[in-house]
Formats: C-alpha cells, structure tokens, sequence
C-alpha cells in the first residue's frame, strides 16, 4: 500500500472542511441580508401630512411728481441756480435699502462739469414746494459728471422697516452754475434721470 494514501486522504479532508466552512459563511452573509431586508419590509411608519405656505414680500416705492421733469432749463447764465424737491413714499412689506443715483447722463461742451449738484434728505415738502422740508442731511454735493451712475454707488442710503402704510423721505436737489465756466461751455447742454431704487438685503 502506497504511504501517499493517508496523505490524500487528510489533504481530502482539510478541502472539505475549508468548503464547509466557507458555505457556511455565505450561508451565514445571506440570512442575515435576508432578516435585515424583512425587518426593513416589516416596520414601517409615515408622518402626518403637511401643508406648508409660502408667501413672498414686496418692494414699491413711488414719488409724487407723477412723471414730470424735475429741472427743464434753458439759456443758463453763470452763477444760476435753482431748487425742487420730490417726496418718495416706500410702501413695500419688507425692509429695503434705498439709494439715489442717475442714469442716460449725458453732456456737450463739458457743461456737466460746471453743474454743481446739492442733494439733502428730510422731510416735509413735496415736489410742489419745498416748503416745510425740514432735517435735512447732505448726501451728495459734487458736479453731475461726477454723480453716481449705478445702485451700487448710489447716494442717500435709506433703509425701510417694511411699514405698508407708507414711509416717506423727501429729496431737496439744488443746482448752481458755475461763475466763471469754461469758454467752451457756451452752448452746452446736460441732461440726467434721477433714479431711486429700493433692493431688500
């Protein structure tokens, strides 16, 4: 009898052994995938339903000259001047910052640069009269070329508490000449559209 007998008969024995083991281990992986897929299959729950609502807010502002023009000028002198005012209303349900500035500026002959702008903010008075405008803060005093030209450098910043009823600030805008402008000026023209803006933060 060959002595290599029992030898394959253990090396037999330990293959089966590693087979079992190892079918019992993918047997064992497979259950407990199948207990955890029936646990999750067998308790299960729902919430209440719910009906949630949303609603935005608004930003309105207006001003009280209904459209007209605020300075409609010809044959300026040297050292002219003039004054208006226009009361803006913001009646908005949420708090916006408010700023001033222009747009469509345009000029000949640099006559931009020898307008000076005043610009304060108060209250009392309307784009009628001036009359009663009281508190007043400067918030800009430069020449028109110079004015803002976008909201981001906007002048005045005004922040509204979101009062439906209406929050009210009035414009005094004054402009003067300059005494002793450039030759080149003669005949000149300029023009601007003031612009108040209200963004919420």
């Amino acid at each position: 009898m060959s002595s290599t007998g029992p030898l394959r008969e253990r090396a037999r024995a330990r293959s089966g052994r590693w087979a079992l083991v190892s079918t019992l281990v993918v047997a064992l992986v497979l259950a407990t995938t199948l207990v955890w897929q029936s646990s999750y299959a067998g308790f299960t729950d729902t919430t209440g339903q719910l009906h949630p609502s949303v609603t935005t807010g608004t930003v309105v502002l207006a001003d009280d000259d209904a459209g007209a023009r605020m300075f409609n000028l010809s044959r300026l002198k040297p050292g002219a001047t003039g004054t208006r005012c226009v009361k803006v209303t913001s009646t908005g349900s949420v708090p916006a910052v408010v700023r001033l500035y222009g747009t469509g500026r345009r000029s000949s002959h640099d006559l931009d640069r020898y307008l000076t702008l005043a610009i304060s903010v108060g209250t009392g008075g309307s784009s009628a009269s001036c009359s009663g405008f009281t508190g007043a803060t400067s918030i800009y005093s430069g020449s028109l070329a110079d004015f803002a030209a976008g909201y981001a450098a906007g002048v005045g910043s005004w922040t509204t508490t979101g009062k439906v009823s209406g929050e009210t600030r009035t414009y005094r805008i004054a402009y003067t000449m300059a005494e002793d402008p450039a030759g080149n000026s003669q005949a000149g023209s300029a023009a601007i559209t003031f612009v108040w803006e209200a963004q919420s933060p």
